[in-house]
């Protein structure tokens, strides 16, 4: 590996340490919180539950002065939604619903399917009650005052349910954050339009989008530049912000927080975009150690980050998701981060391969006839074949240092989610 390439772990600590947490906050509905990240934390109003209930439909006794064999009273019924009129009378028992509150004078419930009635309709007790007895106590779950959420979350539909338990409609929000996606290159036609016989559709912009829209990010779509100097200094003047992390921003303005780029950050005579930034910010980086998306680059112009991918589509799409993702993460203000799901499987083929660069290799995991977890990588691993990709389910990765693998060795795999 060049001593000027940085590995993975180095660049995504160096891209975190060089964005910041944009931290313009609104007030929205429960209904449009769905993934927005919590700005700050989240009191408790209620106890949950906010009285003893009944934790299924049973009887309500008094355990302590209760007689095996003894026939209770049936008192009268407690519906859901409802509570006693009057406290529970010795010898007697409620009939009670599940969530129903406790009468005064329970301490137990016993469940439906071990009572018996006699004759003149009293309540007889199969088994020995005992006081507690399947009562779900008053702030149980959820006392009042208790965090429930903290600031930094990232609100899923468990939360938004909880949320709305406690009778709340809206939520403190950080804003959504504004990223800018472009493709550059003479040679990229739109999909849709007419093209030359020297030209490719571009296929970034759309799958940079799919992959940033997961994280409820505005996407402001720049199209496709020309790969010259005047074209690209244009294009990042308009897209960069003059304002610090509390800017606010309209849908009608082209300032973004992010912009990701495709393409142009490689060592070709028409390769310019990484000396166009350099001019009018800043390069943190350019080379990590993976493979495929070697030259990426990451720097800033104004307060907007850019992030500058590679054009090969593989290559874009593997580090959009290793470094773009964690970057909008930081920036969202997520205290989670934004760290890959990854598990273990056995390889079912010999691979050899030049070290120096953690590879991500296109492949198929599935379970064997012994449920064991397999992998299987793919003979083709170029950067420019997206069917690679639209054929895995995985990215089995092999380390740095790692030349040979033998089948039957394990292997870190990440699945596609």
């Amino acid at each position: 590996m060049s001593s000027s390439w940085l590995s993975l772990e180095e660049a995504l600590s160096k891209a975190l340490a060089a964005t910041h947490v944009v931290s313009d906050i609104e007030t929205i509905s429960l209904f449009s919180a769905h993934r927005r990240v919590v700005a700050q934390d989240i009191v408790a109003l209620l106890d949950v539950p906010p009285w003893d209930n009944s934790a299924m439909d049973g009887f309500a006794i008094n355990a302590k002065s209760y007689t095996q064999g003894q026939a209770l009273t049936v008192q009268g019924i407690i519906p859901a939604g409802e509570k006693a009129s009057t406290p529970l009378s010795a010898g007697h028992a409620y009939k009670i619903m599940t969530g129903a509150p406790i009468p005064d004078g329970a301490n137990a419930v016993v469940m439906i399917e071990n009572c018996d009635s006699d004759n003149n309709g009293n309540v007889i007790i199969n088994d020995t009650p005992t006081q507690g007895q399947n009562i779900r106590a008053k702030a149980n779950d959820i006392a009042q005052g208790q965090v429930l959420i903290k600031k930094g979350t990232q609100l899923r539909a468990e939360h938004l349910m909880l949320l709305s338990s406690q009778g709340l409609d809206e939520v403190v929000v950080y804003r959504k954050l504004r990223v800018g996606i472009v493709a550059t290159g003479n040679e990229l036609a739109a999909p849709g339009e007419s093209r030359s016989d020297t030209q490719i559709y571009e296929s970034n912009r759309v799958g940079i989008s799919a992959i940033l829209s997961d994280e409820n990010v505005e996407v402001v779509d720049f199209g496709i530049v020309e790969d010259d100097k005047a074209s690209l200094t244009r294009l990042f003047n308009q897209a960069a912000s003059n304002t610090a992390g509390t800017n606010t921003k309209t849908s009608a303005d082209n300032n973004v927080d992010i912009m990701v780029s495709s393409g142009g950050v490689s060592v070709g005579d028409a390769d310019y975009v990484k000396d166009v930034i350099e001019a009018m910010g800043h390069i943190e980086f350019w080379k990590i150690a993976v493979k495929p998306g070697k030259p990426f680059a990451l720097g800033r112009l104004n307060n907007t980050v850019f992030c500058g991918l590679p054009g090969n589509p593989v290559s874009s799409f593997v580090t959009a998701k290793l470094l773009v993702l964690p970057i909008i993460s930081k920036m969202q203000g997520r205290q989670d981060g934004h760290t890959a799901l990854t598990v273990t499987a056995t390889l079912t083929k010999d691979i050899k391969r030049r070290a120096g660069r953690r590879d991500y290799q296109r492949a198929t995991m599935s379970y064997d006839d012994n449920g064991n977890l397999v992998v299987t990588p793919f003979k083709t691993q170029s950067s420019g074949v997206m069917t690679s990709i639209t054929s895995a389910n995985c990215f089995m990765i092999i380390h740095e240092d790692i030349s040979t693998l033998a089948i039957g060795d394990t292997v870190p795999v990440m699945p596609f989610t």
